[in-house]
């Protein structure tokens, strides 16, 4: 049984990928955290909750960068740093990892698992044991989320929210971005 705490998405078929989301606040070592992340012993994405308005945006992201990895076609040198670098719109990859990773004074992060189906367990569970925070479900992932700056970082304005909801307009960002300058 799924834990209610985390979030699962499949990604592309044919990767046979899916990713994992888990949501912390409170945490006290996310400069130990980022030093493993770094160092490569572990394997996630960290991400700014702050600028996440909802978990599919990250699963865009996520999918995006596991079809360049198949294609061989990532622009940074791994999977997850893609994924960070799929949310933004810039094509800087230090702007696009500096703005959406999480940084060492973070209280407050979401990691992101990209794993094979079966591998979630053990994945996230070195996570778990690493990170000193209280976990809370991703389902209160808005409480987290400031619009106002997700609004301007994806350049956003009211008349297209008349149009479109905030999620389906980042959505489509991520998705056309190696097309489209905004």
């Amino acid at each position: 049984m799924e834990d209610t705490k985390t979030l699962t998405f499949p990604l592309d078929p044919q990767s046979e990928k899916f990713i994992t989301l888990a949501l912390f606040t409170n945490v006290k070592n996310t400069a130990e955290i980022r030093d493993k992340l770094l160092s490569g012993e572990l394997r996630c994405c960290l991400l700014k909750p702050a600028l996440i308005i909802d978990p599919f945006q990250v699963a865009v992201a996520a999918n995006k960068a596991v079809c360049a990895e198949m294609f061989g076609d990532l622009v940074t040198k791994s999977v997850f740093t893609e994924t960070l670098y799929n949310l933004s719109i810039t094509k800087s990859i230090s702007k696009a990892l500096n703005l959406f990773g999480s940084v060492d004074n973070d209280t407050d992060i979401m990691v992101g698992l990209i794993h094979k189906d079966g591998a979630q367990e053990a994945g996230m569970k070195s996570i778990l044991e690493l990170i000193q925070g209280e976990q809370v479900p991703v389902s209160r992932l808005g409480d987290f989320s400031d619009l106002e700056k997700i609004q301007k970082i994806y350049k956003i304005n009211e008349t297209e929210l008349q149009v479109s909801t905030l999620v389906d307009s980042i959505a489509t960002r991520i998705s056309v971005k190696d097309f489209v300058s905004f």
